[in-house]
Parts: C-alpha cells; structure tokens; sequence
C-alpha cells in the first residue's frame, strides 16, 4: 500500500506513451473530437482516472491508521507519495493541451 501511488504512476506512464505511439503509428490521420484526437481524450481520462486511484489510496490508508493503529508515519508516507506522484501524472499530461499528438 505505501507504493501504490508509485506504482500507479508507472503504469499509466507507460500506458500514455503506448497509447500515443499507437495512435501515432497505426492512425497518423486520426479522428479528432473538439479539437483534440481521440487518443488525446484517451490519455486525460486515464490521468483522471490515475489522480482519482491516487486520492482513493491515500484516503484509505489514512482511515487504515486511525482504526487499525498502524503507525502514522505509513499514512503520511502513502499520502505524500499519492501527491507526488499524481503532480508527475500532471506533469505529463501537460503535454496533451500543449503541443500535437503526433508532431
């Protein structure tokens, strides 16, 4: 439970460049909804999805210490490890409104 945020983190990293490559390769054209390609939508709803995974964890593991008695030092590494982890999700979803997918 203390790395799940990490741990989060890696797999939607390599989710989002996956997805992107795909995109890129398979569909150079692609179909675009408001301005943005499909993958694009893809790619800001897996880091919602991510950020929202990350605050669920880190909420329960703060419960888990008040009724379990586990040390606190467990519920305040898992919650700063979610928010680091979620401004790294951020972080590289920026791109997605910034530059085209397939530049």
């Amino acid at each position: 439970m203390l790395v799940a945020g990490p741990v989060i983190w890696l797999a939607h990293f390599l989710f989002i460049y996956a997805v992107n490559a795909i995109a890129c390769a398979r569909f150079s054209a692609g179909a675009s909804w408001r301005a943005l390609p499909v993958s694009s939508w893809i790619i800001l709803a897996s880091s919602a999805l991510a950020v929202a995974f990350m605050a669920a964890i880190g909420l329960h593991q703060r419960r888990r210490v008040l009724v379990r008695r586990v040390p606190a030092f467990h519920g305040r590494l898992t919650v700063a490890l979610c928010l680091l982890s979620a401004a790294a999700v951020v972080w590289e979803t920026l791109p997605v409104a910034t530059t085209p997918a397939c530049s």
